[in-house]
């Protein structure tokens, strides 16, 4: 329910196409949005746009607790063209009594930034439209210009809008560009860390290339084994025999482990991101903050994600096909290979696909978690997943055709069993 409600606590922003640095909203004055700005400019909307509205809601945040007394605002009649001679729209309207101080820094749980209001809640924050009756500008706008004595750019949003569900309103293409709006929030825009994102990404593919060589026998966890038996439960009848010199299992490649294994880089990457910039909002916001809240929430969702797409990653290693298309439930519980335990050929059933489908759908259409990486493979993760569980099962044997992990002399035999012709007397586990 998190990932639903992602999508109506947020301003639709605008970061470009605001020359000199004067933003025309695409949506009009019901539907809260915020434009990103440095520096004088503003948004603005043309009159008739405003045109049966009483109250235009808008509101100034600021990345930092700027001294007021280096820039005004004005809200009402005129442009917000930032540039003499360019454009320039003198103010037709008083500027805003500004308050001295700020409010509390608050946390924006989704973009995991900081942020800073001026202006209290209620009145401050409404404009009578009627005022406009005898504007001679054709502009209204929210603005602000910085005066000759600012020391540094300002870095400030331009919000108009009410506050809750009745103006958080997207379109299907805003939704899918939330990841857009992550990233460039915690890049130039707002938060200067811009270079979080490539380190993670590049930080969390060299770990898991040293775990899964660890712990995972190094590219075999992109092979998925073809056997009478768990791979597990033969190496434990064999201690000391990796999983890749099992006699009874064959490796064959098998393209959803690589788009799991991206799946899965995609979430990791973001967990870590979110938790950076989190951090560097933090030294700011104080823990009482509401947004804090909204965002364990939101954190939570991420490490569910996690589990969504490493489960069935791990279960196609863990359990060969034959397995789970023959597998009946008979107890909850039970050993390591029955019930709901960990190597079950539960978690491996086909039909975990149309799970796989529709949260990876979720993720791209409402929270954007794993910055497109994640929906993309887990969707054809999810297809493909789909198309084995609805096609008609193997032969059994099934022919191994792969001899990475299979011994050439055994290899004449399916799935890596001894050959007849060198048959020796003995035990084999099947």
């Amino acid at each position: 329910m998190i990932a639903f409600f992602a999508v109506f606590v947020h301003h639709v922003p605008k970061y470009d196409g605001c020359p000199y640095g004067c933003c025309h909203l695409p949506h009009g004055p019901t539907t809260s949005q915020v434009a990103y700005l440095r520096g004088s400019g503003g948004v603005e909307y043309d009159l008739h746009e405003l045109h049966g509205e009483e109250v235009l809601d808008f509101n100034v945040v600021f990345k930092k607790a700027y001294d007021p007394s280096t820039f005004s605002v004005y809200v009402g009649c005129g442009g917000c063209a930032s540039r003499k001679p360019f454009h320039w729209d003198e103010p037709l309207t008083l500027p805003l009594d500004l308050p001295k101080t700020y409010q509390n820094a608050r946390f924006e749980p989704f973009t995991q930034h900081s942020y800073y209001e001026l202006l209290p809640k209620g009145a401050a924050r409404q404009f009578d439209l009627k005022q406009l009756a005898n504007c001679t500008s054709h502009h209204a706008s929210v603005r602000l210009i910085a005066h000759d004595n600012v020391t540094e750019d300002i870095v400030w949003g331009a919000v108009v809008g009410c506050e809750g569900l009745a103006c958080e309103k997207f379109t299907t293409l805003e939704r899918l560009s939330f990841p857009i709006y992550v990233v460039r929030n915690h890049g130039r825009t707002w938060n200067d860390a811009a270079w979080t994102l490539p380190f993670f990404m590049v930080f969390v593919a060299v770990l898991m290339v040293l775990s899964l060589w660890w712990w995972g026998e190094g590219t075999l966890v992109f092979y998925r084994p073809v056997g009478p038996s768990f791979p597990r439960q033969l190496a434990q009848m064999r201690p000391g025999v990796a999983w890749s010199e099992l006699k009874a299992v064959c490796w064959v490649q098998d393209p959803r482990t690589l788009f799991y294994a991206v799946a899965t880089w995609a979430v990791v990457v973001d967990i870590f991101e979110t938790t950076a910039h989190t951090l560097i909002a933090a030294r700011d916001v104080p823990a009482g903050d509401d947004g804090y809240t909204w965002f364990i929430g939101v954190y939570g969702v991420r490490w569910l994600l996690l589990v969504a797409v490493a489960v069935p990653w791990a279960a196609m290693r863990e359990v060969p096909e034959a397995q789970w298309r023959s597998y009946k439930m008979k107890r909850l519980f039970g050993d390591w290979y029955d019930g709901l335990m960990p190597s079950s050929p539960f978690w491996a059933q086909g039909y975990w696909s149309l799970l796989d489908l529709a949260v990876a759908f979720l993720t791209l259409f409402l929270l954007g978690v794993g910055f497109y990486f994640l929906p993309v493979a887990a969707i054809v993760a999810g297809l493909l997943r789909f198309a084995n569980w609805t096609r008609k099962p193997p032969k059994d044997p099934q022919p191994c055709k792969s001899t990475i992990y299979v011994n050439l002399e055994d290899a004449d035999t399916a799935c890596g069993y001894p050959s007849r012709s060198n048959v020796t007397p003995g035990l084999y586990l099947s």
